[in-house]
């Protein structure tokens, strides 16, 4: 088996879960059992994974590991479901409900939404009218969580139930004199006959791979996805596995001296316990060029794109060029400071007094305030006529489709998944030229321009040599069809194959030797 490992798949994915999305469909259409692995608590897990469109036996969460509740059928709970007391009254108010006794509230009973009388949670109130407790309703239909708080609104511990209603795990926070929570403590309950009790979430997440791991007799596969907040617990596995790092990002600070420059918060355990690992992927020749001029090849490093063009894609009728609209330029990203919105919204400023009728779309949602500075940006430069901010969207093709150019301005990339996707949409684009990402999949003056880093003339000097020429626009689009090509499934499956034949040598070397 084939294990991602994740913290999470949320509505509003960003590219490592794109990634691995397309990464289990690759897996899947070539008989090749792969799972998605989260840690975090979920009330609404299932129904994102619907939305996502991964397969309930194609993933694996912590607490639907401890719940078993992976294949459990939904059922629809309402109030109409609850039994209260006779001395309680039940009051609507707007979509909620007050259950009063007296003229005391003691119970509040939430729907998900005024649409969706499905329930979200149940309050409880004491006769002095603070908080005692929450019941979270799963959305498939059963009490999953319970939390218990403080006189003075803190949450002191917190129970899991199966959907039977049994509790299967328990959180203790542990609060010093100040008020302030130093230390929690995490339980499974009765788990193999047992409690078992974990000093942190890292503790408890290596105890749940392992616990995975058992399966197949341990000849699995562990290809770490986000690693700042699981290099921990994969490193600290007490059964052997095979153990691989993925780079979706600079692994360097300073992606000029990818020799000396200090390393990558996200990546610096990982690489500092470098010989636990059994691999390391990265998603560019380049990357994986560099990675091994700075350590080495005692543990086998091998390029596999991030991105991969489905054959319904690739197969998809194209739209004619005459149909997208003219100087619609996009940015599919997240709206982040090292994605650098602000260079293009300058760049477009710059592009629009020489031609009014261009328009910039930003697709993605924001991290922190990056949205809100973006947005004063552009009021503060008078653009609001022609840039616009549009939410997370699970249609990008038609964003794709619709567009004449697509820019990236990140100053750093592990691979940039928004090239290719364009790319496979017959678009042109400019990015910088930076590391890594843009060169492995634009062909500068073919189906994209490159441009310096950080060069906002530049930028604007190429946006606008694109969008004032539309023939060489539609010709660039017919070779970024064509240039897609590279990372067909077929191609990208040809690239895992070495990777995979090395973890079928691992595990006979294993067994030859035992």
């Amino acid at each position: 088996m084939f294990y991602f490992v994740n913290t999470s798949i949320n509505p509003k994915k960003s590219g490592i879960e794109h990634a691995e999305m397309k990464r289990l469909a690759l897996f899947s259409r070539h008989g090749v059992p792969a799972k998605i692995v989260t840690r975090f608590f979920s009330l609404h897990l299932h129904e994102t994974l619907a939305a996502a469109g991964i397969a309930e036996n194609n993933q694996i969460n912590l607490f639907d590991f401890l719940q078993n509740s992976t294949g459990f059928k939904s059922v629809q709970r309402t109030i109409k479901d609850l039994t209260f007391p006779k001395a309680y009254r039940v009051v609507k108010v707007a979509e909620h409900y007050q259950i009063m006794v007296g003229k005391q509230l003691r119970m509040q009973v939430n729907p998900l939404s005024a649409t969706d009388p499905r329930l979200n949670n149940v309050q409880y109130f004491a006769a002095d009218g603070h908080l005692l407790k929450i019941d979270w309703y799963d959305t498939r239909g059963f009490k999953g969580l319970e939390q218990f708080y403080t006189s003075d609104g803190q949450v002191v511990s917190e129970q899991v139930f199966n959907p039977q209603g049994r509790v299967v795990y328990q959180t203790f926070h542990m609060q010093n004199k100040q008020g302030e929570t130093k230390n929690t403590l995490y339980r499974w309950l009765n788990y193999r006959g047992h409690d078992w009790s974990f000093n942190g979430q890292e503790a408890m997440m290596r105890f749940f791979l392992d616990e995975l791991n058992r399966v197949d007799n341990g000849q699995n596969v562990f290809i770490v996805d986000r690693t700042y907040e699981l290099a921990w617990s994969t490193l600290r596995m007490r059964t052997p596995t095979f153990k691989v790092l993925h780079l979706h990002s600079n692994h360097v600070n300073d992606p000029s001296d990818p020799q000396h420059a200090t390393l990558n918060y996200n990546y610096q355990l990982a690489l500092n316990n470098l010989a636990q690992w059994n691999g390391v992927i990265a998603a560019t020749p380049q990357q994986a060029q560099d990675f091994v001029a700075r350590y080495g090849s005692s543990v086998p490093v091998f390029t596999i794109p991030v991105g991969v063009v489905p054959d319904k894609v690739r197969q998809a009728p194209r739209p004619k060029w005459s149909q997208r609209i003219p100087g619609k330029v996009v940015m599919v990203a997240r709206l982040s400071e090292e994605k650098q919105q602000d260079q293009l919204i300058k760049a477009i400023k710059k592009v629009h007094q020489k031609l009014p009728n261009v328009t910039l779309d930003f697709w993605g949602y924001a991290n922190g305030n990056t949205g809100t500075k973006l947005r004063q940006l552009v009021d503060k430069l008078q653009m609001s006529a022609y840039v616009r901010f549009m939410p997370y969207t699970q249609n990008v093709a038609h964003v794709y489709d619709q567009a004449q150019l697509a820019v990236l301005t990140s100053r750093a990339e592990g691979f940039a998944l928004a090239l290719l996707e364009g790319q496979a949409h017959g678009l042109p684009q400019v990015a910088y030229d930076i590391k890594y990402g843009p060169r492995a999949i634009l062909h500068d003056h073919q189906d994209g321009l490159l441009v310096p880093v950080n060069n906002v003339d530049a930028l604007a000097n190429a946006i606008y040599d694109l969008l004032r020429q539309p023939k060489k626009l539609a010709a660039y689009s017919q070779h970024a069809y064509q240039n897609s090509e590279h990372y067909s499934e077929a191609a990208v499956w040809q690239a895992w194959q070495q990777l995979i034949d090395q973890v079928k040598h691992f595990y006979i070397g294993k067994a030859v030797k035992s």
